[in-house]
């Protein structure tokens, strides 16, 4: 829709910043935005991320620890369940966030200030593909402070400063600097934060998503308790700042853990070196065992459909199982570019059969918070040019507990098809 010339943050509506979006987009320009281009680029980024990871591992600790570092975070680091293989914005954001810890780490043995303008900067850049993105320049910022004080301020500032830019770029370059502002730090406030919500609401999240953190992180966490002691105390702030990261998300979704694998494959290669040298083998035995039970966990997974893949990976997300289907119908019945509205939430849907959304807002916590969305819709609905097609992948009551969404579409729409489950209605004649 950005490429169609609809503005950012106003008539479509994101809370994430322009650089998850450019990349998207570009991918959108080189092979029409397939989703064959998308699991490409992923992989990519992926092969990026343990790469520098490597280099980071190399360049703090030694060789033995990198090529132990790279071999544990392409494997279960790697884990499915924790949705890695995904382009999601905790990925890419991995890449710059590895790098400026890379170079900052480069400046410790070098002094020279270039490195802290890079590390920076990366820094920045991570920011802008997820608001989380900061682990890296996090911590090269505690330790400067922690460890060299008053000394370390001056360079903390560069970091700080530099890191800014980009953020500043983005924040001038976004149509209306009071969209931006509401999308990127409001909004968090208001839905996606660890600030609002009941603490019991979100021990339940985090309790929930255990069984994936389990099964990805068991042995990087074992061989990380090892590696900790000897590893540079950046590299421990690192993964402090990272759990930091993921905390701040508020909802503990699964491909939040994305952001711990590379903190935690650093030092749980640094691990490896250390149970080598010092023959610490009940670390290495119950790595060992830990890993062969992940593997046993997830290579069924391989030889499953990708509805049953759905099911185990996406648990949450039932409609993942079942949306083929419905996007199968919907390109069947309308034409592109003709508007629909998903109630409340699979913005996949919009996309995989390029039909546009009737209003800004394509996920359930958007029209859950944001003031005045919920008015959007009845709006829609009611209109002479209302949506042709409703797709109820959720109950209407679910999220509009007034009964007026319920209401709109009896007295406009009937149902025209049920997709695997899900209940389609089209919208009545206006004549």
């Amino acid at each position: 829709m950005w490429a169609g010339g609809a503005r950012l943050y106003d008539e479509t509506w994101v809370d994430r910043p322009q650089g998850l979006l450019l990349v998207f987009r570009a991918i959108l320009h080189v092979d029409g935005g397939s989703t064959t281009a998308i699991h490409l680029a992923a992989a990519a980024v992926g092969a990026l991320v343990v790469a520098a990871v490597m280099a980071l591992t190399y360049q703090s600790a030694g060789r033995i620890p990198a090529i132990a570092a790279g071999l544990l975070l392409a494997t279960v680091g790697a884990s499915p369940y924790i949705e890695s293989f995904t382009l999601s914005g905790e990925l890419l954001a991995s890449l710059p966030a590895v790098l400026g810890l890379l170079v900052f780490v480069v400046y410790l043995s070098d002094g020279r200030a270039r490195w802290l303008v890079a590390c920076g900067l990366l820094t920045g850049c991570a920011v802008l593909l997820k608001q989380s993105g900061f682990d890296g320049g996090l911590a090269a910022v505690a330790y400067l402070l922690i460890y060299r004080r008053r000394a370390g301020i001056a360079p903390a500032a560069i970091i700080v400063g530099c890191a800014a830019l980009p953020v500043a770029v983005a924040a001038i370059s976004a149509p209306s600097f009071s969209d931006w502002w509401y999308a990127m730090v409001t909004y968090r406030g208001q839905g996606d934060s660890i600030a609002n919500g009941t603490l019991a609401g979100r021990f339940a999240d985090f309790r929930a998503s255990v069984p994936a953190l389990v099964h990805a992180f068991a042995p990087l966490v074992v061989l990380a308790a090892l590696g900790m002691r000897r590893a540079h105390p950046v590299l421990r702030l690192w993964l402090l700042a990272a759990v930091i990261g993921v905390i701040g998300g508020g909802n503990f979704h699964n491909h939040y853990y994305v952001q711990l694998a590379a903190p935690l494959a650093v030092l749980a290669g640094i691990g490896v070196a250390r149970a080598w040298e010092e023959r610490a083998w009940a670390f290495g035995a119950a790595a060992i065992a830990l890993a062969l039970w992940s593997l046993g966990a997830t290579v069924p997974l391989w030889f499953d459909s990708p509805r049953e893949q759905a099911a185990q990976v996406f648990p949450d997300d039932p409609h993942l199982q079942r949306d083929g289907g419905v996007i199968d119908y919907v390109r069947a019945h309308t034409a592109p570019g003709t508007h629909i509205l998903v109630v409340w939430s699979a913005a996949n849907v919009y996309y995989l059969s390029n039909r546009p959304p009737a209003i800004p807002y394509m996920w359930y916590r958007n029209i859950q918070v944001i003031p005045g969305a919920l008015d959007e819709v009845h709006a829609a609905l009611a209109s002479p040019d209302r949506p042709a097609l409703v797709i109820e992948e959720d109950s209407p009551d679910s999220l509009d507990s007034s009964g007026e969404t319920s209401r709109l579409l009896a007295e406009h729409y009937r149902r025209v098809a049920t997709v695997n489950g899900v209940p389609i209605y089209g919208a009545r004649s206006t004549t």
